[in-house]
């Protein structure tokens, strides 16, 4: 035996120690060994399953979507669409206003098919490490409820999405609760998780095809219209028809751009026509096609925006029908327009032309 043997063994207290801490690493090897063999018995064990069983084949009893996030110390956003008599979805805070068809249908097959991938924790005190706190409580989960009535079919908090975005089939991957329970689970499948109802809006708009519009007019009903046409439905670029005397075009692409605005145009809100009146003396746009449809466009301001109100006439048949569609769908609404849109279409007609310089009588001259 050495020296430094010797002494450690006549050291009592320090033997007690070193025996003490390889007993506790053992036990903690032990321990790791143990929780290992049972994750890996759990997860070979688990099966994946929908969330919601039989939800997918009850899914055409949905009338009311609701979906709820937190606004920090501002309380909660509440989403709800909610379906018409008609069949037609609509988000209830603008009015009923029609909802995206297709991000209602992804919701609703979403929360169908949605799958149990992996099970997670089921200690509330780790819900928030996975995003899936409650909205009411300050929380960053959105829940997601479908209702048929007064029956709530199914309500589901949804959090963070983890690193690994996706399983091996490309189905994307979410943390995932079912609400009032603790469970939670790394899910597979795909929801929108809009926060805002603008965000649910369909913004199908003024959906008039360039290749029909045969004239436009800008400050309809005043001494100074601007009035942009073509010739033919072939012709490309929009000309303007009344330019004061002394003054030429700025040219094709700017009359085009304010031609054209309103057909390639958004909105940025929505609300019931009643809720704004517009002033006799507004801003007013008339849209007119080569088969005799005519779409006017009453604007007025509102919190330093333009909104517009919309009606439609037809002088044919064809144009008559086309005049019915568009005053079914926009005429019941007043319509925020995004500041480049209500820009353009308030263009005057000395914005839009320039005075004639002798370039351009030598080029009339050519011509």
């Amino acid at each position: 035996m050495t020296a430094s043997t010797a002494s450690f063994m006549e050291n009592r207290p320090l033997r007690n120690l070193v025996l003490l801490a390889a007993v506790t690493l053992a036990v903690l090897v032990a321990a790791i060994i143990a929780v290992v063999n049972d994750e890996s018995s759990v997860r070979s064990n688990f099966v994946p399953h929908p969330l919601f069983e039989g939800l997918a084949t009850r899914l055409d009893r949905a009338d009311r979507i609701v979906y709820t996030s937190s606004r920090g110390m501002g309380g909660e956003e509440v989403v709800s669409l909610r379906r018409n008599a008609e069949g037609v979805w609509g988000v209830e805070s603008r009015g009923g206003y029609p909802a995206s068809e297709e991000l209602v249908r992804n919701v609703l097959l979403g929360m169908g098919n949605i799958e149990a991938y992996e099970p997670r924790t089921a200690n509330p005190e780790w819900h928030r490490n996975l995003g899936l706190m409650k909205p009411e409580d300050i929380g960053s989960a959105i829940r997601v409820e479908l209702f048929s009535g007064d029956e709530r079919m199914a309500g589901l908090l949804v959090g963070k999405v983890p690193e690994r975005a996706v399983d091996v089939k490309g189905e994307g991957l979410v943390y995932v609760r079912r609400d009032g329970e603790d469970e939670t689970w790394l899910a597979r499948g795909r929801l929108p998780l809009h926060k805002g109802a603008f965000d649910w809006l369909d913004t199908t708009f003024v959906d008039i095809p360039r290749e029909d519009v045969a004239r436009v007019t800008l400050w309809a009903g005043t001494e100074r219209p601007v009035v942009m046409e073509r010739a033919s439905a072939e012709a490309a670029d929009f000309t303007l028809v009344n330019i004061p005397e002394g003054r030429v075009s700025r040219g094709a692409p700017v009359t085009n751009k304010s031609a054209t605005a309103l057909l390639d145009a958004t909105f940025d809100d929505v609300a019931p026509a009643d809720t704004l009146d517009m002033p006799e003396d507004g801003p007013r746009v008339v849209v007119e096609t080569f088969d005799g449809m005519v779409l006017t466009m009453h604007m007025g301001g509102q919190g330093g925006a333009l909104w517009a109100k919309f009606s439609a006439e037809g002088e044919s048949e064809e144009a008559a029908l086309r005049a019915e569609d568009l005053n079914r769908r926009l005429s019941p609404w007043t319509y925020k327009l995004p500041q480049e849109v209500s820009g353009q279409l308030t263009q005057t007609i000395d914005v839009l032309t320039r005075e004639a310089g002798p370039a351009d009588a030598m080029f009339d001259q050519a011509e």
